[in-house]
């Protein structure tokens, strides 16, 4: 059986999208870029640059910020195109399996535990929930451009 290099990759990619609360890339992309300005806004009034032309440095800085999220940018973005092209059943058992307590760490075991628990709601055999689960994570590999 060939091994699939991008498996815990895609699942924590799967995992933040949940943690982060399912976010469009838009949307998050707009939200850094705000909160960079805000930043960049409090730290002009608590001491200031001596710079002459503040808000293009705003943006500059605002910017910057997003060049050094755009990793995290991505992957939200193919999580989105991966969802988007899952058929139902698909999404239902990523959703259990790689969602599910997002914001907890995952403890030795708990894959296979939240794949008979997928079985269970979906219906379907835990083969067939895996089978769900590799094509997820290969569609996320292509739309994020990673090597398979």
């Amino acid at each position: 059986m060939k091994k699939d290099h991008i498996r815990d990759y895609a699942t924590e990619a799967f995992r933040y999208y949940a943690f982060m609360g399912k976010p469009h890339k838009e949307d998050l992309e707009k939200r850094y870029y705000q909160e960079a300005l805000d930043e960049y806004q409090r730290r002009q009034q608590s001491g200031g640059t001596g710079i002459s032309k503040p808000t293009e440095q705003a943006i500059m800085y605002a910017e910057g910020v997003l060049r050094h999220k755009q990793a995290e940018l991505w992957d939200i973005l193919a999580v989105e195109k991966t969802i988007a092209q899952l058929h139902t059943l698909e999404r239902q058992a990523v959703e259990i399996v790689y969602f599910l307590y997002a914001k907890e760490d995952m403890k030795k075991g708990e894959v296979q535990d939240r794949v008979n628990k997928a079985s269970i709601d979906i219906p379907a055999g835990t083969a067939t929930v895996y089978r769900y689960l590799k094509k997820a994570r290969d569609i996320f590999a292509y739309e994020r451009g990673l090597r398979r």
